[in-house]
Formats: C-alpha cells, structure tokens, sequence
C-alpha cells in the first residue's frame, strides 16, 4: 500500500469550487482528493455547483496512473453539472491534458497563466480562497 502523496485545498462558494493543488501527486493522493472532494460536495442541491477554479500552478504530474486519476475526478465534474472550469497556472503538459479531456464536452474551459491572469478577469473572486489574494 502507498501512502497519499499530493496537497489540496478546496474552498465553495457556490456557485464556485476553488481547488489549488500542490506537489507531486501518486494516485493514492488524487483517490483521496476526489473522496474529500465528493464529501464537501454532499452539503449543496445538484445544480447548485456548476463552477470551478483549479490552480495547477504548484502542481506536479509526475506518474501515469495520478493523471488518469485526475482525468476522472475532472470528468465526475462533467457528470455533476459543471458548465465552466478555469484553470490556472498551465504549462505544456496540463494543457495537453486538458485539451484532450474536455474536447468532447460542453463545458466552458478557460486558461490562464497565473493567479494574477485570472484576478484581472474575476476581480470579485479575490480571497474567495487562501490562494486568490495575489
């Protein structure tokens, strides 16, 4: 058995969840991310969630099963209602998988280089969590 490698935090303001994740993540930590994640989900009304924030600017992908992993925490969104996701912090690599992923989907994907990229286009999302106070 492994143990959990990977940080998370993850803050709702509906109708947005704010996810930042931090360091290198095996799969045992991306099972344990979407279970708390599921869990906080469980206090809202379907629907009444249908954004989400996800900062990858510390976020390290370093095996192939932590990635399928995230593939499929990012499809339960889908599933769940989601009809926009912002991701921060992209470099090459997320955005090849993030392409892939949501190419099918009807959801609202929007890139941004950094925290600072992201607060000029959603200023009234400045301190919504910890990370956003850039």
């Amino acid at each position: 058995m492994f143990t959990v490698h990977g940080q998370w935090q993850i803050d709702i303001t509906p109708p947005n969840v704010f996810v930042n994740l931090v360091g290198a993540f095996n799969c045992e930590g991306m099972t344990a991310l979407e279970q708390e994640a599921r869990q906080k989900w469980l206090n809202y009304n379907p629907g009444q969630l249908y954004g989400a924030v996800i900062n990858l600017s510390q976020f390290e992908m370093t095996t192939s099963d932590s990635i399928e992993a995230l593939k499929d925490y990012f499809s339960d969104m889908e599933k769940r209602g989601y009809r926009r996701i912002d991701y921060i912090g992209i470099d090459a690599l997320s955005r090849k998988i993030i392409n892939e992923l949501w190419s099918q989907s009807d959801i609202q994907v929007q890139l941004y280089l950094d925290v600072a990229a992201y607060l000029s286009q959603h200023p009234s999302h400045r301190g919504a969590a910890e990370w956003l106070t850039e």
